[in-house]
């Protein structure tokens, strides 16, 4: 009675008003005999209100811990004891253990510091101890597996925060995890197992902040409190780091992050020292970059941290030495970094030079050059993370130059007044040297001019998309740091007229055509920052070098555009055109002048859809509208938020009722091609008969049509936000109700799936802003409540065609995202659940017209939207339900929207960002994957989903049911039992191990295995296998969860793979089939138990000795009535393959021969089978078993037609001999290499059988260490026998490699390549100092070599490069590798005349094809052809190139990553570094066919110019913007420049008489130049500045 009046009294404890320092206070007021009972319940009361999810509890931690604290301070003896008890600490931790793990809040930090100081202040030293030693005890079992219960996130952050608040030492840690282990072994070596644990979880993302923290606390404080000399040494560190990083070298980044960062913060000195200990470790060095091993990552990555956290300085430039000291960035290493081939180790080395803990330090001028040097590389990275970073890397080196200018002149300022002999150590100590600021100044400022004029550069129309967007973007932050806003002349003064002139605004022109959305986009951009005051305030003055004022120019490209977009119609020729109609209309200086850009624009669209409107087809051919719609799409998010008067505001609604209403009458023209059914196929029998009209062209016109008209609606109803009371353009309430119903019948209606895409972002925007506006209700009508009941309609009424549900499922979504209450999102769900649920029987429906498909796809789209899901939620359990049914309908079409919607939720409970590995690896019995707390109902859900099947008729179970358990075991598989429900789950999923249905024993057993990832997993796996009895499903089942859990063991507990377990299941499996029949009997029991078996040897080979083979399982016996399986065919090859591996490396047998070629004359799928599972094996470890292998594979390539299985032969024996071949490069060993005559032998019946694609690419492929081979053999001695066959070899390689070949015949020849080019030796010294030693027969292929380093994909490159490695002795990123090779080439191959032949070609674009060297191959006896020199002339190619293409969509080129123009002056450098030696017949000729080349092409070039000047020149998007054309001006005007001078070094008497040729050529390059640049010519100015004339 008393407890009952006293809890009266309480105030409430789950109310907001609730203080807990008045709660203790009113507790102090009660009896002692009271007080025990309140404290308890008050304390339980506001535990239970803390233990939800924090949107809902709110403060409630914080009362709690409040209240705690408050009892402890108390007078009160009862409440002392109450709080200080273990009872009462072991539920706060226990409540921080599950809550912090499942829905971490900021005051969850709280609850340990309530746990500290229960710890601390207790009066009892026993209990203290007790509570500590419980608590740390169930810390560590939770992070070491050993706990009931997943939460090692928050026992480490436990763990990390009593080891801060010293409660306690890192020694009692190590004790408690021994007693845990139950290992008793010396303390260091149980240390490094702790660690190690602890390191492991860093593999998992979400785990990095809080492992790291634990792991820095760990390395930094002392092992014995107050003794700081047991402080692991830095020498500690690495061996714990390195081990972890050997395991997953994906670490790296997280441990430069969340390791050696705070590292530097918390113990700099040491870690300082742990610097100095790596630097004296790295390996790499300046003639040798091939030492990027784990140390040098790891090092690396310490010196980034160094440098971002300040600790680190600025390179040491006077250092000559290689090593730096620590705390000093290595210059000369930093070279080798950013053009190594790692792209972590170049993305370090960037980000260790630039980075610095201030803006305003200059940089050293060996910085400024390493920058100069490496950036373009950097710029053409495939990789957009490695663009991103040096975006970034660019703003700073931007913002960073600017800021040391300022400095390096006020500094220049201060010390131009002071004696000279004033010492510069009283002068910025921001210098990295003593160095003068005038000095520091230019070094900076000559940095900005190139870095400038290479941005500019990297605009030429033949560079590659990541070349120019990284440009651009750069090209963006440069101008936005250089111009003032309301600076009209910022563009023209230092730094800004640097970039902003004639040639960079022509090429910015030009990219507004570009393929690519977003090169498009930021051109664009850059050109709006000229205009300084905003839109319509005028256009620029004036831009340097241009001959007429920016808006006239930009006029001129309007015209053009326009024109090209009428003629191709293509997206990103109208969609340049409508951006440029954007600019203009920005660039008026009033807005009289920018209404008349609008007037335009719309009055041309109007005209074009009257045209649609009578004849479709000539519009569909001549009048594309998809640009206009386009143009005033543009313009109208440009005059968002802009102000106008009265007159200007009702102008402009009238143009935006004109847009509207051309909306209209788009979607009345193309409505019938859209909403066909078929809409891809269709083409209306009015339109069959039209000359040069097909579907895509109707299609393309119908779709752009929409696609950008319904954009144009969806900017305009955006603006309705604004108040068009103040002046700003909106739509009026009857516009935005006309966009939001055309948008809405549009969706309704549309069977094109990229058109309702397009649309229904439309309609959701509607939806979003129709509170915003007074449309919300017009004439009483409530536009979303008639839109959720015309959506109604369309579910009832439409039919479910092959689109599914079209654009009802977005109807639905836009309606939602609205949230407003009428409709409710309740409603809505619960409307949409009672439609699905409805039965549909195939006896009554065709299955066109189902609205439980509609409403299945509905709700499908809702738990998809990222604007929705977390809405959804509430209802995630009775849709999962609804899903699980809708798989058990008769009706297909209700089975496969149900599926869809099950999808849809699974991705919705576990999210997107898993992998496919991820997905299908399974829990991995450590971490939470669903918070079961927030869908209380989903464990008995999934309960009742798995009685579903046992409760089938005849305890068999249908494929409709099937699908219906298929949910439950895939939620349980991936996340996991929820707690509580474990062995009910294990009960009712191991029933499922019987079924009949194959899939669902799989499903079953991978779903088992997620239950059985304990300690006890052995002993549940005898009892599924005892159970099975003679049952041959349940048998089948156990064995495929045997396979499973010991796969699954093998990559998350290896632990428990010990020899004795694995001895254990040898023991099982040996047992079963000595007394189970159904081993024998049953093919598919025989195929898993052999899979079991292969895949222990190959785990566990040391535990394997004899059991597999005690087994006999690998003798393939058919008893009478049982047929083996393919299956049990391909296992038991497996079998045979592993159990001969083994004799293979000691006595000699010949059972695997024997075995494969039983195969490959029975069964070529098994055969292939076992050739891979020997690959699989690994290499044979002793070169006698190696030779064996090889016979083997040629063998098997002798005994069999067949292609499959000689392709995989040889694709093993390429691997094997490359094996082989290394061991006698570096040994010297020719002995061990196959014999010659097997190898000959081998070649000729390659080419005698069938082949196809595949095969072919292997024997290219194995071809590379077949040549190496004879060449290793030969010594390197080449007589004309193997110089013949090397040469040949080389030409079909280089065919092999060309652009319009498949990648895998381009990746086989760059992998044969990197095969020969590894056990080559080249000469690696000075060729200039040495005799050459190369001999002519390497030249194909070695070109061959360099044409791979420039292939558009990136894993040849990367193959490419990694064979020329081999050669220039350096790791190189394959840019730089091809740079460096050809300077290779041409100083070892200058001598040669097949070399000049094709240099000279390669620099006037000429394709020599596969058999140039066949054909011009030199002899001494026979010399060179001079068929090489049988060029096009520029003129025919400017002709072609030249010609007009009109087709709608453009056929890519093979390689878009080439730029001609680079490969032009690469090889130019080249040629001009060779040595003109005295004339020889085919040197002389080449030098004179490129003169006569260049000269014709200068006059071609000369005759362009004089006729075109006459009508109107280049100027932007003009003759030379087309790329094509580009190339082959470029080419022409690189090799007139480098005629010239050699005409001026003859003239100087510093060439031989072959530069005579020459003469002539600087007369006509200077005739070019000066009318190039005329103002009639306006030739592109990046070609004039390749002429190389200065003004």
């Amino acid at each position: 009675m008393g407890t009952a009046i006293a809890l009266d009294g309480l105030p409430n404890v789950r109310g907001t008003s609730f203080n807990q320092k008045a709660a203790v206070i009113w507790l102090e007021q009660q009896s002692e005999e009271l007080q025990s009972q309140l404290v308890e319940h008050v304390f339980n009361e506001l535990l239970a209100n803390a233990a939800k999810p924090k949107q809902s509890s709110g403060n409630a931690c914080s009362k709690l811990c409040g209240f705690v604290e408050n009892c402890w301070k108390s007078h009160s003896s009862v409440l002392n004891s109450f709080v200080f008890a273990p009872a009462t600490v072991t539920k706060l931790f226990d409540f921080f253990l599950e809550w912090n793990e499942q829905d971490a809040h900021r005051s969850m930090r709280l609850v340990l510091d309530c746990i500290v100081s229960a710890i601390i202040w207790n009066p009892n030293a026993d209990i203290s101890n007790s509570i500590r030693d419980s608590i740390l005890h169930d810390t560590i079992s939770a992070i070491i597996l050993q706990a009931p219960r997943p939460s090692t996130k928050s026992s480490m952050i436990a763990l990390d925060h009593f080891l801060q608040k010293k409660v306690i030492s890192l020694i009692e840690v190590l004790q408690v995890y021994s007693r845990c282990c139950e290992d008793v072994c010396h303390q260091e070596a149980m240390r490094d197992s702790f660690i190690s644990q602890v390191f492991a979880w860093m593999e998992l993302q979400h785990v990095w902040t809080v492992a790291g923290k634990l792991l820095v606390t760990i390395l930094t404080q002392p092992w014995c409190q107050d003794d700081n000399s047991s402080k692991l040494h830095p020498s500690t560190w690495h061996r714990l780091i390195l081990n972890g990083l050997k395991a997953n070298p994906e670490l790296l980044e997280p441990i430069k992050v969340y390791i050696f960062m705070p590292l530097f913060r918390t113990d700099p000195k040491s870690t300082l020292i742990y610097l100095d200990e790596l630097t004296s470790l790295q390996k790499l060095t300046v003639n040798d970059s091939q030492g990027w091993d784990v140390n040098a990552m790891i090092w690396v990555a310490l010196l980034e941290a160094g440098k971002k956290t300040g600790v680190v300085a600025e390179p040491n430039q006077d250092s000559k030495h290689e090593k730096s000291v620590a705390g000093q960035l290595p210059i000369r290493i930093l070279d080798i970094l950013m053009c190594h081939k790692s792209h972590e180790a170049r993305a370090s080395g960037l980000s260790i030079l630039v980075a610095s803990p201030t803006t305003t330090r200059p940089y050293s001028s060996e910085t400024l050059k390493l920058l100069q040097k490496h950036l373009p590389s950097f710029h053409e990275d495939v990789d957009p993370k490695i663009r991103y970073d040096v975006l970034g890397h660019s703003r700073n080196i931007i913002r960073r130059l600017h800021n040391s200018i300022d400095i390096l002149r006020k500094e220049l300022a201060r010390t131009s007044d002071k004696p000279k002999n004033t010492p510069m150590a009283h002068g910025n100590a921001n210098l990295t040297r003593v160095e003068l600021p005038a000095e520091a100044l230019y070094e900076h400022e000559k940095f900005i001019d190139w870095y400038a004029r290479f941005l500019k550069e990297e605009l030429v129309p033949t560079v590659s998309y990541q070349r120019h967007i990284t440009s651009l973007k750069a090209i963006n932050y440069f101008l936005k740091a250089s111009l003032t806003k309301g600076d009209e002349n910022s563009a023209t003064r230092w730094p800004a007229s640097l970039l902003i002139d004639a040639m960079w605004f022509r090429s910015v022109l030009d990219l507004l055509m570009d393929p690519y959305d977003d090169v498009r986009e930021f051109a664009a951009s850059l050109i709006m920052l000229l205009q300084s005051k905003g839109s319509m305030s005028g256009p620029p003055a004036r831009i340097p070098g241009l001959y007429c004022t920016p808006l006239e120019e930009l006029r001129a490209f309007c015209q053009k555009a326009d024109e090209l977009a009428l003629k191709t119609a293509r997206a990103d020729h109208c969609d340049g055109a409508a951006r440029s109609q954007e600019l203009l209309f920005c660039w008026s200086s009033d807005f009289k002048e920018a209404e008349n850009v609008l007037e335009r624009i719309t009055a041309n669209l109007e005209r074009k859809l009257d045209a649609a409107e009578r004849d479709l087809a000539a519009a569909v051919l001549q009048a594309p509208v998809h640009g206009d719609f386009a143009s005033l799409r543009y313009i109208w998010s440009s005059l968002a938020g802009l102000r106008f008067d009265e007159h200007d505001h009702e102008s402009l609604d009238g143009f935006q009722d004109r847009a509207i209403s051309s909306c209209r009458r788009v979607w009345q023209i193309v409505q019938h091609i859209l909403c066909d059914d078929s809409p891809e196929g269709h083409l209306p029998e009015e339109l069959q008969q039209i000359e040069g009209l097909d579907t895509k062209d109707l299609l393309s016109y119908s779709f752009r049509a929409i696609h950008e008209s319904s954009n144009l609606m969806r900017t305009i109803a955006q603006t309705v936000h604004f108040d068009r009371n103040q002046g700003n353009i909106a739509p009026s309430p009857r516009n935005f109700e006309d966009i939001g119903n055309l948008s809405f019948e549009q969706l309704s209606t549309l069977r094109h799936r990229g058109a309702f895409s397009t649309v229904s972002q439309t309609f959701t925007a509607c939806c979003q802003l129709v509170q915003s506006t007074r449309a919300h209700k017009i004439d009483d009508v409530d536009l979303l409540k008639e839109w959720y009941e015309g959506a109604l309609n369309c579910i009832h009424t439409q039919g479910s065609t092959t689109r599914r549900s079209a654009g009802i499922p977005a109807i639905i979504v836009g309606i939602l995202s609205s949230r407003t209450s009428s409709p409710s999102f309740s409603n809505v769900i619960t409307k949409l659940q009672e439609i699905g649920q409805k039965p549909a029987f195939v006896s009554e429906t065709d299955g066109s017209n189902l609205a439980q498909v509609h409403a299945l796809n509905c709700l499908k789209d809702v738990f998809k939207s990222s604007l929705l899901s977390h809405l959804a939620e509430p209802y995630l359990t009775d849709c999962l339900q609804l899903a699980a049914l809708s798989l058990q309908s008769e009706v297909w079409a209700i089975r496969n929207c149900g599926l869809l919607l099950l999808r849809s939720l699974i991705d919705n409970l576990f999210g997107t960002n898993e992998n496919k590995a991820a997905m299908e690896a399974g829990w991995d019995g450590r971490t939470i994957r669903i918070p079961y707390h927030k869908f209380e109902a989903l464990p008995s859900l999934l309960l009742d989903l798995l009685e579903l099947g046992k409760a089938s008729s005849s305890g068999m179970m249908g494929a409709q049911t099937a699908e219906a358990v298929f949910p439950a075991l895939d939620i349980i598989r991936r996340a996991g039992p929820p707690e509580g429900y474990l062995q009910t789950l294990y009960d009712a999923v191991s029933w499922y191990l019987g079924s009949h249905i194959w899939h669902v024993r799989e499903i079953a057993a991978r779903t088992l295995c997620s239950l059985l990832l304990t300690s006890a997993w052995l002993q549940s796996i005898k009892q599924l296998i005892l159970g099975a009895g003679q049952d041959s499903n349940k048998l089948h089942g156990a064995l495929l969860t045997i396979k499973f859990i010991l796969e699954r063991l093998l990559q998350t507990m290896p632990e428990q793979l010990s020899g004795e377990n694995m001895d254990a299941v040898y023991e099982i499996l040996d047992n079963m089939s000595a007394s189970n029949d159904r081993v024998h009997t049953c093919t598919e029991v025989r195929a898993v138990h052999i899979d079991i078996l292969n895949f222990m040897v190959k785990a566990a080979p040391a535990q394997s000795q004899g059991s597999l083979w005690n087994t006999d399982v690998t003798k393939v016996q058919q008893s009478s009535g049982h047929e083996p399986l393919a299956l049990l065919h391909i296992r038991t090859g497996e079998a045979i393959v592993r159990q001969a591996l083994r004799t293979l490396e000691g006595k000699m047998d010949n059972t695997l021969q024997r075995e494969l070629e039983f195969a490959l004359a029975t069964d070529t799928n098994v055969a292939c089978t076992m050739l891979s599972a020997i690959a699989d094996r690994g290499l044979p470890e002793t070169e006698a078993a190696r030779s064996r292998l090889v016979t083997i594979y040629v063998h098997a390539c002798l005994a069999t037609t067949a292609p499959e299985p000689r392709t995989v032969a040889l694709e093993n024996l390429a691997t094997l001999l490359d094996a082989i071949l290394g061991s006698a490069y570096m040994d010297g060993k020719l002995d061990d290499l196959p014999p010659e005559e097997a190898m000959v032998t081998l070649w000729l019946d390659l080419n005698q059988k069938p082949l196809n694609p595949s095969l072919s690419d292997a024997i290219i492929r194995v071809s590379g260490p077949l040549v190496a081979i004879s060449l290793v053999r030969e010594r390197g001695h080449i007589d004309k026998g193997l110089g013949q066959r090397l040469s040949n070899w080389g030409a079909m390689i280089g065919d092999a490699g060309m652009a319009d070949r498949t990648f895998d015949t381009r990746i086989a020849a760059a992998e044969a390549i990197r095969s020969l080019s590894s056990n080559t030796r080249f000469p690696a010294g000075d060729p200039h100092n040495e005799s050459p030693q190369i001999h002519r027969s390497h030249l194909p292929w070695l070109l061959a070599l360099y044409d791979a380093l420039m292939d558009d994909d990136v894993d040849i490159r990367e193959a490419a490069a990694e064979a020329a490695s081999s050669i220039l002795g350096l790791a190189l990123v394959p840019v730089e590798a091809g740079a460096r090779l050809l300077r290779w080439l041409a100083a070892y191959f200058g001598y040669e005349s097949d070399f000049l032949v094709h240099l000279v070609g390669r620099m006037v674009g000429h394709n020599f094809g596969s058999t140039c060297f066949v054909a011009t191959h030199a002899t001494e006896e026979h010399p060179a052809r001079e068929d090489g020199l049988d060029w096009v002339s520029a003129k025919t190619q400017l002709a072609e190139a030249m010609r007009f293409d009109d087709s709608l969509f453009v056929v890519e080129e093979h390689n878009q990553y080439t730029d001609e123009v680079r490969e032009a002056k690469r090889w130019t450098n080249a040629f001009l570094s060779l040595e003109l030696s005295k004339p020889e017949r085919v040197r002389h000729a080449a030098h004179e066919a490129l003169a006569e080349w260049t000269k014709a092409g200068l006059r071609a070039l000369t005759e362009i110019i004089q006729s075109r000047s006459v009508i109107d020149g280049d100027g932007p998007l003009g003759w030379t913007s087309k790329p094509e054309v580009f190339a082959i001006c470029a080419r022409v005007l690189i090799c007139a420049s480098a005629a010239a001078k050699l005409e001026k070094a003859h003239s100087q008497g510093n060439k031989g008489d072959e530069a005579g040729v020459y003469a002539g050529i600087s007369e006509e390059l200077s005739q070019f130049w000066k009318l190039g640049r005329g103002k009639r010519a306006r030739v592109h100015p990046q070609l004039l500045s390749m002429c190389g004339i200065e003004e």
